[in-house]
């Protein structure tokens, strides 16, 4: 069990000791109780690292990026939408479809966004569209590549169904160093953080 008050740098260390939703758990947390201007800093470091990367082969010719929304204490990537929209990109945002994975609807900056039963917002109207790559939201990862997502197993479903390229992100402080991944884990190609992009292939 994770004690009162430790932050990230234990939950690397007991890992393989504790469940994976203890671990997910503490991390949640550790999020949500940054301090905004440590949290905003992060924040611009991640981003300016993964424009940097979406520059690059073969994650340049993605044309349709499957983005996300932040909620809590997520790496903030809204302030870059509107440039890659303006780049030339579209940009989707995703919901649950009834069989557990993601569909994704096309986000126009202005457009409308509304919440859905989970209370994350999607676009509305919903226009389907397919994304070619998708940023994925960490809340713990490894230097392999695995993720540690909220337990519910979209991600890993939408990425089984269709062959999308995935790029991870997610803070310096979640960085796992054992990481029991289970059966339908599938690693992601590139994980970035405020300091540095883990490439896994």
């Amino acid at each position: 069990m994770v004690p009162a008050g430790t932050g990230p740098e234990h939950i690397m260390r007991v890992v393989d000791e504790i469940t994976r939703t203890r671990a997910r758990n503490a991390l949640i947390r550790w999020r949500c109780e940054r301090s905004v201007a440590s949290s905003v800093q992060a924040d611009e470091a991640l981003r300016e690292r993964l424009a940097a990367l979406l520059r690059e082969e073969p994650f340049a010719r993605a044309r349709v990026l499957g983005v996300y929304w932040a909620i809590r204490g997520e790496p903030q990537l809204a302030p870059c939408y509107e440039r890659w929209e303006s780049e030339g990109r579209t940009l989707a945002l995703p919901r649950i479809g009834e069989d557990g994975a993601l569909e994704f609807g096309r986000w126009r900056r202005d457009g409308d966004v509304r919440a859905d039963r989970f209370a994350i917002p999607v676009p509305h109207p919903f226009e389907g569209v397919e994304p070619d790559l998708l940023i994925v939201p960490c809340v713990g990862f490894d230097a392999r590549g695995f993720r540690l997502g909220y337990g519910g197993g979209h991600y890993d479903r939408t990425l089984a169904q269709r062959p999308i390229a995935a790029i991870g992100v997610g803070y310096n402080a979640c960085e796992l160093e054992r990481f029991d991944a289970e059966a339908h884990d599938r690693p992601l190609p590139a994980i970035v953080t405020e300091s540095r992009v883990i490439r896994t292939r």
